[in-house]
């Protein structure tokens, strides 16, 4: 009996649990799952991330080999078209905003001739109006401002990006 207690505590202590088959076909399947969906996942980053290049070099024979002309007029095409949707967001914001001012004086030049009639809910919605008015003026000027500011970081940026760009290396030579 004796021997019998020390044979079961000695294969109690060195027990080795099998695991099932199917618990490891199932985590296998997970695994590659993982694995193809971060490739999935990758390739639509890949597609995603547009070469800003590609439309400017499309004129290009070579592009292994591209010449001086051709790297100018790329380098130049692509900060023109940026400088052209900057111009046109401004220019957006500057319509906006003379719109809301034009609003505004509207609504002034009526208020004054309509004065004449003391109407304490005409005067109420006038400030009203001019408190909203302003406040979409002055949010319209400072998107104004700040489009500014970071449209001469965008160009910048994009002009140091053209530099250090591989394919028109020609330019720094």
């Amino acid at each position: 009996m004796l021997e019998l207690l020390k044979l079961r505590r000695r294969e109690e202590t060195s027990v080795v649990v099998d695991r099932p088959i199917f618990e490891t076909a199932r985590e296998r399947r997970v695994e590659d799952k993982t694995a193809e969906q971060a490739v999935e996942s990758q390739d639509a980053i890949d597609r995603l991330q547009v070469d800003y290049l590609t439309p400017f070099l499309q004129n290009v024979n070579d592009l292994n080999a591209i010449s001086y002309e051709e790297a100018q007029r790329a380098r130049d095409s692509c900060l023109k078209s940026l400088k052209e949707r900057l111009i046109e967001r401004a220019n957006i914001i500057m319509t906006r905003l003379n719109d809301e001012n034009a609003k505004l004086a509207k609504k002034q030049a009526t208020f004054q001739r309509n004065q004449r009639d003391n109407d304490p809910s005409a005067e109420e919605d006038f400030e009203r109006f001019c408190s909203e008015a302003m406040f979409r003026i002055q949010i319209l000027e400072q998107r104004l401002a700040s489009h500014e500011e970071t449209a001469l970081r965008k160009f910048q940026d994009l002009d140091e990006k053209l530099c250090a760009d591989p394919r028109l290396r020609i330019l720094q030579e």
